[in-house]
């Protein structure tokens, strides 16, 4: 409208209103209806987004933005459904690093994933200190360091040093806390 993209509607919706063949321009009163049924569309679209699982905000602006919706309409929906608490990014961030732990992720493989979230760093550092704590990181270094050793067993000794290095560094363990969990258990 207006030479301006405003949002998509599938064919189901628009045939409805505007049947093929249709050839010329609407008036502003279609142009209105046109613009409630994009706006409801875009709402239902969210809606159906965010029951499915879990999304912060700068994730739902993102699905939108591909639906091709007006920013200004992303705008108004996105304060409509975080004042109803649909999204809410501090219970995202919440999920995220207690699913995160729950999978023995390392620290610093969480802040990896929470920093491509985009979201305000103040937003997830309490959060993380509060439920992520040094002990746990360590039992959780120490079992993946127990898994990958029996897995690499077979393997001469340096070689088996290397792939268990190698394993944890990639998962983002402190190259200084797998030596010392190494030493621990190999004394070597």
């Amino acid at each position: 409208m207006d030479n301006e993209i405003r949002g998509i509607l599938p064919d189901r919706i628009l045939l409805t209103y505007f049947p093929l063949p249709f050839a010329g321009e609407i008036d502003g009163e279609q142009g209105k209806e046109l613009l409630s049924l994009i706006e409801k569309n875009a709402r239902q679209q969210l809606g159906k987004y965010v029951s499915a699982q879990e999304h912060s905000s700068v994730q739902c602006r993102q699905f939108l933005a591909r639906k091709k919706y007006s920013a200004e309409l992303i705008d108004t929906l996105l304060k409509e459904f975080q004042t109803k608490k649909y999204i809410d990014d501090q219970r995202f961030v919440q999920i995220l690093i207690a699913s995160l732990v729950e999978r023995k992720k390392s620290k610093r493989a969480i802040i990896l994933k929470l920093k491509e979230t985009h979201l305000p760093t103040e937003l997830w550092e309490g959060k993380l200190k509060e439920i992520y704590n040094s002990e746990e990181e360590k039992e959780n270094l120490k079992e993946q360091f127990d898994k990958l050793l029996f897995r690499y067993r077979n393997l001469p000794l340096n070689k088996q040093k290397e792939k268990v290095f190698a394993s944890l560094y990639r998962k983002g363990f402190n190259l200084d806390d797998i030596h010392t969990v190494w030493q621990e258990n190999t004394g070597k």
